[in-house]
This record gives structure tokens, C-alpha cells and sequence, in this order.
């Protein structure tokens, strides 16, 4: 994943960015707030931290001006915490809001959370042939009729969806439905995989040999 962090204090910068990158996160930083929304506008990022007060341009006009052109979710870190700053920055288009100082480890699983919502809201209803998948709802409806799957299969099905067309491994898989890998988990997976695609389309799901699955809608 890569992350653009916006913050013009060296030091803080510095820290987030070495705690992300030991998760394996890719971060770019800019200082001020001009450079971040050029770096934002052509860039390929798939979240933003971005701190409220910037020199050359606010971050509140930063986090507006990047809602208007692109769907990126952001979250905005700021020293204030008054209720007027957080309700300026929900409505300049940051997914969440987080006052410093914070620990990193609560900037990383907010960071988790706000991109599993924006997945879900890209995803929100995918519609290819006969078949309706809507992700908020948990619904899915087979020539105009509902397909009633088990709340895990959903979960698998919801988690290969919204890294469409990226390999997952089983263990991902795993640790997302259950939350930790067993061979009797694993066993249970198997099973999972093979009820969805009688149920929905023997296609839509491809295994790769050895390593786990991969979702294309435009298969179903």
C-alpha cells in the first residue's frame, strides 16, 4: 500500500515513516501543503495523512480540493482538538480524524479501517450477467432472486472482491474470516470456496496452485 504523508514536522514525519515502513508500507511525504496536493493530484496512492495546519496551503483546503478531484480517502492529523476543527475537516472530505499526539500503532489500524470502508464503498454493487452482489447490504440476488450464503462464505467472498483481480493467499483469507490459521480452518476453506461457486458461477473464483485465489468479475 502507499501512503502520501502530508505533515511539515521533520520529526514527526520521520517516525511515521519509519514505523509504516516496517509493516512493509511504501510512504512519500511532502512538507508543506502546496507540494502535498501536487504529489496527491498526480499520484497513485491509495490513502493520505494529512496534518490540518501547512505552510504555503492549509491542510483543510488540501483535504477539500483532493476530495473534488480524486477518491482517495484521507485522514486528517491535527494538534487541535476542538470540535470546530474536526467538523472542518469531515467536511473538507477526510474519512477520519486523529489528534496528536497519538500512538502509531492506533494511526495504523485507523489507516486499516478507513480503506476497508473506501474498498467496500468502490465496491459497493457489482452487477456482471445474471448476478447482483451489493457489499453493504450483504445481499446477492441470481436471476432476480436472493442467494442465501452462510455469513463466512459472505466474508470470504467480500474479501476476494475487494482486492479483485490480486492473488490472495489462503492465509490472508484465514486471518481475515477466522482470524488466525489452523489446518482445520484451512480444510473449512476449501469447502467455503467450492460452495460459492455452485452457488454464484464455477468461474468466478480461480485458484492459483500453491499460493490461494484470485476474483475477476468479469468472469461471472
Amino acid at each position: 500500500m502507499k501512503v502520501l504523508l502530508i505533515e511539515d514536522n521533520r520529526d514527526i514525519s520521520r517516525n511515521i515513516k519509519r514505523y509504516l515502513e516496517l509493516d512493509a508500507w511504501v510512504v512519500e511525504i511532502a512538507f508543506d501543503g502546496q507540494t502535498g496536493l501536487d504529489m496527491a493530484l498526480s499520484g497513485d496512492h491509495d490513502i493520505i495523512l494529512l496534518d490540518g495546519m501547512l505552510p504555503v496551503l492549509d491542510g483543510f483546503e488540501v483535504c477539500k480540493k483532493v476530495h473534488e478531484n480524486k477518491n482517495i480517502p484521507i485522514i486528517m492529523i491535527t494538534a487541535r482538538d476542538e470540535l470546530s476543527q474536526r467538523i472542518t475537516g469531515l467536511e473538507s472530505g477526510a474519512d477520519d480524524y486523529l489528534v496528536k499526539p497519538f500512538d502509531l500503532k492506533e494511526l495504523e489500524t485507523r489507516m486499516f479501517v478507513v480503506l476497508r470502508r473506501s474498498q467496500k464503498e468502490a465496491f459497493k454493487e457489482i452487477v456482471h450477467g445474471n448476478i447482483v452482489i451489493n457489499l453493504q447490504k450483504r445481499t446477492i440476488l441470481k436471476d432476480g432472486e436472493p442467494v442465501h450464503i452462510p455469513l463466512k462464505e459472505f466474508l470470504i467472498l467480500e474479501y476476494l472482491i475487494t482486492h479483485e483481480k490480486v492473488a490472495v493467499s489462503r492465509a490472508d483469507i484465514i486471518e481475515h474470516v477466522w482470524g488466525g490459521e489452523s489446518l482445520f480452518e484451512s480444510d473449512k476453506l476449501d469447502v467455503y470456496i467450492s460452495n460459492l461457486r455452485k452457488k454464484l458461477s464455477p468461474e468466478m473464483i480461480e485458484t492459483i496452485k500453491g499460493y490461494g485465489y484470485i476474483f475477476s468479475s468479469s468472469k461471472i
